[in-house]
């Protein structure tokens, strides 16, 4: 009786057709150049990301100033059953401060809301809006590092706001593809 030697073959060692294989055409499997996952296709991928750093710095800095135009008002409960007589000029400058982070706060987030909308002009005015809030923490920082005594955590949180509204000016302010 003779062995016959068994040799291992390849799978499928010859092609069947000499044509490619071609794959299904679906909507989910076929992305546009250019297009992003989760960023709007008139945006990248980074602008998207600085228009919603600069909503969420504008709905904080609302915040903000809601709490300092209530500090501001309540001022004279803080000195007891004996308040100076000038008590409510300590909290004019305060109550305009809150008052200008409000309209700053709401200007940033309308403005990043008309940014993701592609409202004309928005990406113009949300970027220059970015670029007085980036100054203003850049000065706030400055200002809080040389009052005695300087507050290093609320100088560190100043100069992190400077920098996200800064590159988003950046961003947003750059001329179009």
């Amino acid at each position: 009786m003779a062995v016959e030697s068994i040799r291992p073959s390849a799978y499928n060692p010859s092609p069947m057709t000499s044509q490619r294989p071609i794959r299904a055409a679906s909507v989910a499997g076929v992305r546009r150049r250019g297009a992003h996952a989760l960023a709007p296709e008139h945006l990248g991928e980074a602008t998207a990301a600085a228009t919603l750093a600069v909503m969420v710095g504008g709905v904080a800095l609302v915040i903000t100033g809601i709490g300092i135009i209530a500090l501001a008002l309540t001022i004279g409960v803080r000195f007891g059953g004996d308040p100076p007589p000038d008590v409510a000029s300590y909290g004019v400058v305060p109550l305009v401060g809150g008052i200008g982070a409000v309209l700053l706060g709401g200007g940033l987030t309308a403005g990043g809301l008309a940014v993701i909308a592609n409202v004309r002009g928005a990406r113009l005015v949300t970027g220059i809006l970015s670029a007085v809030a980036a100054a203003l923490a850049a000065l706030g920082t400055v200002l809080v590092m040389v009052t005695p005594p300087p507050d290093t955590v609320l100088a560190i949180a100043l100069t992190i706001s400077a920098l996200v509204f800064g590159i988003a000016t950046g961003l947003l302010l750059r001329p179009h593809r």
